[in-house]
């Protein structure tokens, strides 16, 4: 499965530093980063970022039959996370844990995963996912 590279590579941020918006009229943090705040619609928006946020397992699903170039991958777990501190909700993939073990309202951190790469000798693909946190 190809990526677009300019496409990444002008996102990078967006996926490396989870770069979202903070709305300076109604307080709000969106992710992804936007210039217009979802709620009230102000453009007195700035950027914060929520790569050093836990966040809490709000609802997740189990897919068990993956896109061609992920079957490696299976089972993949997607979630709606809602961070600690900004309660910004980010729709990610759930990492490092066993299905058996998953519940709505568990503590989680991000953490950077190699997803794919294009080709033998292209570009490799990260993001940042989430896993529960050790304790």
């Amino acid at each position: 499965m190809r990526f677009s590279i300019p496409r990444y590579w002008r996102e990078r941020q967006t996926y490396y530093r989870l770069k979202a918006a903070k709305c300076l009229d109604c307080g709000r943090v969106v992710y992804p980063y936007n210039d217009r705040c979802r709620l009230c619609g102000s453009t007195r928006v700035e950027e914060v970022e929520l790569l050093n946020e836990r966040a809490v397992l709000l609802t997740y699903t189990v897919i068990y039959s993956a896109a061609e170039g992920f079957e490696d991958k299976k089972p993949i777990v997607v979630g709606i996370v809602e961070t600690t501190e900004s309660k910004a909700r980010l729709l990610t993939r759930i990492t490092d844990v066993d299905v058996s073990e998953l519940k709505t309202g568990m503590l989680l951190e991000p953490v950077l995963r190699r997803v794919n790469e294009d080709g033998e000798s292209g570009l490799i693909y990260y993001l940042v996912s989430y896993r529960p946190v050790v304790k």
